[in-house]
C-alpha cells in the first residue's frame, strides 16, 4: 500500500520495519542474559554462548546456500534456459537470503553472550571489582536501552508513513 503514494513512503516504511525488527532479537538476548544469570550466574551465560556457538557449522552452511543459489540463477540466465528454471532459481535465491539473515542473527547473539563472558572472565582474573559494565543485569539494561531509540524512531516513521 505504501508504494501507491510515492517512493518516499516505501523508503520510510522499509526503514521503519527494519528498525522495529531489532526489538525481537534484543528482547530474546536480554531474556537469555537475565535468565542464564539468574540460573547459573556468569557460568550460565558462558554456557549459553557455547550453546549458540555449537551451531556454527550449520549456520555457516546455511550462509553458503545463498551465493550458491544466486550463482545457479546466473548460470541459468547466461545459458538462456527456459523461464521455469529461472523462476525456480529465484525462489531458491530468496530462501538463501532468508537463511543468511537468520545466520547473522545467531552470529550477533553469540557474539554478545561471548563478549559478556570474556569481560566477566577478564574482570575475575584481573581482580577488578568496580567495573559495573561486566554485570549481566547492567549489560542487559544497556542492550534494552540501546534498542529503544530504534523502536521509537521506527514507530514514528511508520506513523508518518500511514498519515501520508
Amino acid at each position: 500500500r505504501a508504494g501507491l503514494l510515492a517512493p518516499a513512503t516505501v523508503i520510510i516504511q522499509g526503514l521503519g520495519i527494519g528498525m522495529i525488527s531489532t526489538v525481537g532479537p534484543v528482547l530474546i538476548i536480554v531474556a537469555t542474559i537475565l535468565g542464564c544469570n539468574a540460573l547459573s550466574g556468569e557460568y550460565g551465560i558462558a554456557m549459553s554462548a557455547v550453546g549458540m556457538l555449537s551451531t556454527l557449522g550449520i549456520t555457516l552452511a546455511t550462509d553458503a546456500y545463498g551465493p550458491i543459489a544466486d550463482n545457479a540463477g546466473g548460470i541459468a540466465e547466461m545459458a538462456e534456459l527456459e523461464e521455469r528454471v529461472r523462476e525456480t532459481t529465484d525462489a531458491l535465491d530468496a530462501l538463501g537470503n532468508t537463511t543468511a539473515a537468520t545466520g547473522k542473527g545467531f552470529a550477533i547473539g553469540s557474539a554478545v553472550l561471548t563478549s559478556l563472558s570474556l569481560l566477566a572472565a577478564f574482570k575475575d582474573k584481573a581482580g577488578i571489582k568496580t567495573v559495573d559494565i561486566g554485570d549481566p543485569v547492567v549489560v542487559a539494561g544497556m542492550l534494552f536501552g540501546a534498542m529503544l531509540p530504534f523502536l521509537f524512531a521506527a514507530l514514528t516513521m511508520l506513523s508518518v508513513q500511514k498519515a501520508a
